[in-house]
């Protein structure tokens, strides 16, 4: 493993970026109709919990990677196993991440003539390369990008706010048919996408330079990240209504296809186009790292060996994936909301039972200890 240090801050951005995925683009929480922005809300307060269950296990193995402490409260064999289980999972949500970008940005006619294939190894050439040169060099790079981001959403906000498309009562009445969509919309969706994804991020943890930051900032960027969705997703429906941004497969993208200010600013759909690169660049680097550095201590080997192997093995499953788009919604919407909630909930809470008991079981044995000054008394 590569001995490395990135700031809080830079573990922000990394974070932010990765949230921001492919989530800024698609039908987030719409089970909710009008009221997805409350859904989004509600599933970003229960991501800072489930954030908090691996946050835990930071703090109690600061130095150690996820591999390392799944051995530590597994066992060596199970633990291993469960490590091998998380690099395979993350290798095949990286493929998934991959496919969406891929497509996304052949559906908004930037590549429309350009093979899938083509696309995805670009995508994925330019994740590796930046791997290669290490995590200090991909934190930098989310620092710029997250400014970049910032700047792209304050100009579309403002080009929204001026051409006029807004109408906010499109969003009323709030909450007309009750809580039970909203909540509907938080089991199923919302708490596993994006929040949930942050599984992944323990694997940079120890290189966070300083512990209790380190923590604040996680929590800090699930709140940052679903304030801003939160505020997207309440634009978007104010612009389209509940039903069309439901039917469309990219309402973000067709919403700014609406801006239009005096024939002078149009075609700002480009503008998604980047920030879901962007988005889409950070949450694949850090699935593909985090399988990286989980496959280098399970097989004890460098890291960097491993990536243009790796990337070919995800390369080859975007492509399977990509047979069928719709087929591809599908199944993703199967694997993400009935079997990554195990991984990304359901062990981690196993892994903090297990590491309060296993701590309970310490300090009893310590208290217990004869302390230097006590034993049998000496006789007269």
């Amino acid at each position: 493993m590569e001995k490395v240090k990135i700031s809080p801050f830079q573990f922000f951005s990394i974070l932010v970026l990765f949230q921001f995925g492919t989530t800024l683009v698609v039908n987030l929480g719409l089970e909710a109709g009008r009221d997805a922005w409350i859904a989004v809300l509600i599933g970003t307060v229960i991501g800072m919990l489930i954030f908090s269950l691996n946050a835990y296990l930071y703090t109690a193995f600061p130095d150690k990677l996820p591999v390392e402490y799944y051995r530590l409260l597994l066992g060596k064999y199970v633990g291993s196993l469960v490590g091998l289980v998380y690099a395979v999972l993350y290798m095949f949500t990286a493929a998934r991440d991959l496919v969406d970008g891929g497509l996304l940005v052949m559906a908004s006619a930037a590549l429309r003539e350009t093979p899938l294939l083509i696309v995805n190894l670009l995508m994925i050439m330019a994740v590796a390369y930046v791997l290669h040169q290490g995590l200090e060099v991909l934190a930098r790079t989310a620092t710029i990008f997250l400014a970049i981001m910032f700047m792209i959403g304050v100009f579309s906000g403002i080009v929204i706010l001026f051409s006029g498309i807004i109408d906010l009562q499109l969003l009323l009445p709030v909450m007309g048919e009750g809580f039970q969509p909203i909540l509907e919309s938080v089991l199923k969706k919302n708490i596993h996408f994006p929040f949930g994804e942050l599984i992944c991020a323990t694997a940079i943890f120890p290189a966070v330079n300083h512990t209790k930051n380190g923590v604040k900032a996680g929590l800090l960027a699930i709140l940052v990240t679903g304030v801003i969705l939160a505020h997207v997703s309440l634009i978007t429906i104010s612009v389209l209504g509940a039903d069309i941004t439901e039917r469309a497969v990219f309402p973000l993208l067709t919403m700014m296809g609406k801006v239009e200010i005096s024939e002078f600013i149009e075609r700002t759909q480009i503008l998604i186009v980047m920030v879901l690169i962007i988005g889409v660049f950070f949450k694949i680097s850090l699935y593909y790292y985090a399988a990286l550095i989980s496959s280098s201590i399970l097989f004890k080997i460098p890291y960097r060996k491993l990536i243009y192997p790796y990337a070919l093995v995800i390369l080859g499953l975007s492509i399977i994936l990509a047979r069928s788009y719709s087929e591809h919604l599908m199944k993703g919407g199967a694997y993400l909301y009935t079997v990554f909630p195990f991984y990304s909930i359901g062990l981690p809470l196993l892994l903090v039972i297990i590491c309060l008991i296993r701590k309970a079981i310490l300090g009893r044995r310590s208290g217990s200890a004869p302390g230097p000054g006590s034993g049998p008394a000496s006789g007269s």
